[in-house]
């Protein structure tokens, strides 16, 4: 059988988290559909770097050289469709499986769709005017509800997708998500900065909450023991969005890692610093609570005194002890080979 699979979220260096878990669940996809044929594309007017891109003797990427704004007017004015225009280069596909939600057009083929969480829907405040917009344009709450069938990140987005989508629970499977770097050295002191630092992200995404963890170590440096442990805080002008390598040592070398968010479909970040042995301290919104790693700490999101006493026994803890396994992506590529089968019947 033939797939097709929207590759850009592979390639776009702004996905982040998005990208690491497409790459990692389509690199096990490719190495399990061995029978089938596995159709990459991509749009734009330059084709991608191929290095982060799965290969091999049944995968084939096609790029459709058109400068993206023209591809989503195309998507949006009905006169795209990816699906349609890849099957002209490749020939008659299956079905197509999208990592995220993005211009793609309206679809003829069945469609397994990743869904990553519903932020957008429960509190567009989180997001700026041009990320609302964009959602409007790709016009994410249709695309969700005519995909065939859609694979969850989590129990807490699934049943998202019912309660705000009214989308049946038979057409959404719950799929597990593994470790996103590909290798994950011990903890060390060697190469480490001379200064104890806690990490946070998301200095610019008013969802990842930073007032809280920037107002819980300035409280936290008041005492004597603390008075030198530092806040790194990505995406602040002093530490700007940090290469895939570049946040890995980040999370390597913090003494802690916060996150506070006000809601998260999953908390990719937190099995990243876990993957690392960095202690980690999350918040009680949305799915954290039902997908953090062992060991985790948690804290009220709405309470910064209640993560300044987190982060003392966050501080005491040498490193955290959490296993790390290949297996949740062989484990989901399986659900997702069984779901584009399951679909085209």
């Amino acid at each position: 059988m033939r797939w097709l699979v929207d590759a850009r979220p592979l390639t776009d260096a702004t996905s982040g988290g998005v990208g690491r878990v497409s790459r990692h669940l389509l690199k096990a996809f490719t190495r399990l559909a061995t029978d089938d044929e596995t159709v990459l594309a991509t749009t734009g007017s330059q084709p991608p770097t191929t290095d982060v891109l799965p290969t091999g003797s049944n995968v084939r990427h096609v790029h459709l050289r058109v400068p993206n704004k023209l591809w989503s007017l195309g998507c949006m004015t009905g006169f795209a469709a990816i699906d349609e225009t890849c099957e002209r280069r490749a020939g008659t596909v299956d079905a197509t499986f999208l990592p995220n939600l993005g211009f793609v057009g309206e679809l003829r083929r069945p469609t397994v769709l990743l869904l990553h969480d519903l932020s957008f829907l429960i509190e567009p405040r989180w997001f700026s005017r041009r990320a609302r917009l964009w959602h409007q344009a790709v016009d994410a709450t249709a695309q969700i509800r005519r995909a065939t069938h859609l694979l969850a990140v989590s129990e807490t987005t699934r049943c998202d997708a019912m309660r705000l989508l009214d989308i049946p629970g038979d057409r959404i499977t719950v799929i597990p998500i593994g470790a996103t770097f590909e290798s994950v050295a011990p903890r060390s002191t060697l190469h480490a900065p001379r200064a104890r630092y806690v990490l946070a992200l998301g200095a610019d995404d008013s969802r990842k909450n930073a007032a809280t963890a920037t107002e819980a170590v300035a409280a936290l440096r008041h005492e004597p023991r603390f008075e030198d442990v530092e806040l790194v805080l990505v995406g602040s002008p002093t530490c700007p969005r940090p290469s895939d390598a570049e946040l890995a040592d980040l999370y390597r070398h913090a003494s802690a890692f916060l996150y506070p968010s006000w809601y998260e479909g999953y908390g990719l970040p937190l099995h990243e610093a876990a993957a690392f042995g960095t202690p980690c301290i999350a918040s009680t919104a949305g799915a954290l609570l039902e997908t953090a790693p062992p060991g985790t700490l948690f804290a009220d999101p709405a309470k910064p005194h209640h993560w300044v006493e987190a982060l003392k026994i966050a501080l005491s803890i040498q490193t955290q002890d959490v296993r790390i396994s290949a297996q949740p992506w062989d484990q989901a590529a399986s659900i997702l080979l069984a779901t584009l089968r399951g679909v085209t019947h």
